[in-house]
């Protein structure tokens, strides 16, 4: 869901389609997209080999390969950590956290089923709770915001894909699309969303 959305926005840029605030978004969820599939991509390929017990392991079966190269994904597209910090310094320009904020409600605004409508309400508190660290963090120091620059990035990420989820699982309920949409977005919503937590600096000496 998330990558389409991207690659939609990334169609409507390079066909000077794009309204100034598509743009914006387009800015912050390309390194947002990459870092959170990254880290995902890893951990599916894993759970598969696992699947499979000790053939999994084997290299006949292919999935070492998938997993190696998986792998690569949170490396070579910049590490987690240099694309948080690319997020970070790409917000001002983009619009801010508030241009996330405002999709997620335009994307959000057609959700009626009573789950879903939850979902919602935490996808809500999610983004209020990454804004109000923002902040915090900007007038603790360049350091306390790098510090936090990753799971701030994966937070946004993982809030932005249970958005999206929650939007499609309402139209596949509204179009007869069988219930497989809505138990997706359930169990992702009973998942970690908001990966900001306070961390004692001690614990890093």
């Amino acid at each position: 869901q998330l990558v389409f959305f991207v690659v939609e926005l990334l169609g409507r840029s390079e066909a000077g389609r794009a309204s100034g605030e598509q743009a914006g978004l387009l800015r912050l969820l390309v390194p947002i997209a990459k870092l959170i599939t990254g880290k995902q991509a890893v951990a599916v390929l894993s759970e598969v080999i696992e699947a499979f017990g000790g053939a999994g392991y084997v290299e006949d079966t292919g999935l070492p390969l998938l997993l190696r190269d998986a792998q690569v994904l949170p490396i070579w597209e910049g590490t987690t950590n240099v694309l948080s910090l690319d997020l970070l310094g790409a917000l001002p320009a983009a619009g801010g956290i508030e241009i996330l904020q405002r999709e997620a409600r335009l994307l959000l605004q057609g959700v009626r089923e009573a789950s879903l409508l939850r979902i919602s309400a935490l996808i809500e508190r999610t983004l209020e709770a990454a804004a109000a660290w923002l902040e915090q963090a900007r007038q603790a120091g360049d350091s306390e915001l790098e510090a936090g620059a990753r799971r701030f990035a994966l937070t946004l990420g993982r809030t932005f894909e249970l958005a999206l989820l929650a939007r499609h699982a309402q139209w596949s309920a509204d179009n007869q699309r069988g219930s497989h949409a809505l138990a997706a977005a359930r169990r992702f919503s009973a998942t970690p969303i908001n990966l900001i937590a306070g961390i004692d600096r001690n614990d890093s000496i």
